[in-house]
């Protein structure tokens, strides 16, 4: 955690600056994070549905069941509470984590990746415990419905009613409506960036982005390319690493649109948005062999050309989804740290 806070370097690419974040144990360029290697080593192997246009409720389930990780509760004086909100597109549970501080607070709305279809709330409650309590904020963690028995928009509309109806009962959570934040990993990501282009109002301040996923059109060449993954230890396992999102995020989006023509959407790809001026300040981390770590920088360098702040961290010798790993990747709670600064920055 220390070397992870002291060390590291910045890189400018068409005006974009990137931290960059080492490997704790190393300085040498295009190593494996030794834990983030045993993870991806140790996966079991993927069920390979027959097709994901036709999914069954079965396959549906043993997707669901196969995704999580290990992580541990680091935060303290955190309260939990549940409760249920009702939305013009149904009813959504949430649960509301809010630490030991008196007054006002800020308050993020966390909504979890998994594809569209997977991941849970669960599986980021530490995570969003902790950004509770580092950041001074109220998180709200939204559970909303899960592809393919809620496909596209309909997910997304859940989250959007929820901080419709947090930003309007801002006194009864104790939160300042001035000081909302919205923040996501991966899908979740997704959904932020999208309630943000849906965001007429001006509820939201901030957003958090953790290795979004910003195109999802399929004809659209963005740029992406093998040339900027340095792969030098454990070069299979970076290989695994870029191919763990490669090789599905085409397939599993059958799951989540209705047809083809959903891809058209900017709310579905971001990247596609004609005013990019729709989104607000914005954190983003990403690993260093995140397939989506390429669309990502681009899309960022795009917001600094608009004239949005944006504070970018690259964690070298990390893959997808480190930020739910708290308690085991010490960079998960790194991350968690500089969005509690890069809020304080935006708050102030």
């Amino acid at each position: 955690m220390e070397r992870l806070a002291a060390s590291g370097h910045i890189e400018q690419k068409n005006g974009l600056k990137i931290h960059v974040k080492p490997v704790p144990e190393t300085d040498r360029p295009g190593v494996v994070d030794p834990r983030a290697a045993n993870w991806f080593r140790n996966l079991p192997k993927g069920y390979q549905v027959q097709d994901y246009r036709r999914i069954t409720s079965e396959e549906v389930r043993i997707l669901r069941d196969a995704m999580g990780c290990q992580n541990a509760d680091l935060s303290r004086g955190v309260k939990t509470n549940r409760r249920t909100i009702n939305t013009e597109n149904g009813d959504v549970p949430i649960l509301i984590y809010t630490p030991d501080i008196s007054g006002t607070l800020p308050l993020i709305c966390y909504i979890h990746g998994g594809g569209f279809f997977g991941g849970s709330t669960e599986v980021v409650e530490n995570a969003c415990r902790l950004l509770a309590e580092r950041a001074k904020s109220v998180v709200i963690s939204i559970d909303y419905g899960l592809a393919p028995e809620h496909r596209f928009p309909e997910g997304l509309l859940q989250c959007w009613g929820v901080i419709r109806w947090v930003h309007s009962h801002a006194e009864l959570l104790n939160i300042d409506p001035q000081r909302i934040a919205v923040s996501g990993d991966s899908a979740g990501g997704n959904l932020s960036m999208a309630c943000c282009l849906l965001d007429n109002e001006g509820i939201i301040r901030a957003q958090l982005l953790l290795y979004p996923a910003i195109v999802l059109r399929p004809d659209i060449n963005f740029g992406w390319t093998w040339d900027v993954y340095e792969m030098n230890e454990g070069k299979d396992t970076a290989l695994l690493m870029v191919h763990d999102i490669k090789d599905t995020v085409g397939r599993i989006i059958w799951m989540y649109i209705r047809d083809i023509t959903d891809t058209y959407s900017q709310l579905l790809s971001p990247w596609q948005a004609p005013a990019f001026a729709k989104f607000p300040p914005t954190f983003l981390a990403v690993g260093e062999y995140d397939y989506l770590r390429q669309e990502a920088e681009f899309f960022c360098q795009r917001l600094v050309k608009t004239g949005i702040p944006v504070a970018f961290f690259r964690y070298q010798g990390m893959g997808h989804a480190f930020f739910e790993h708290t308690g085991e990747f010490p960079q998960a709670e790194d991350c968690t740290n500089e969005m509690a600064v890069f809020l304080s920055s935006i708050w102030s």
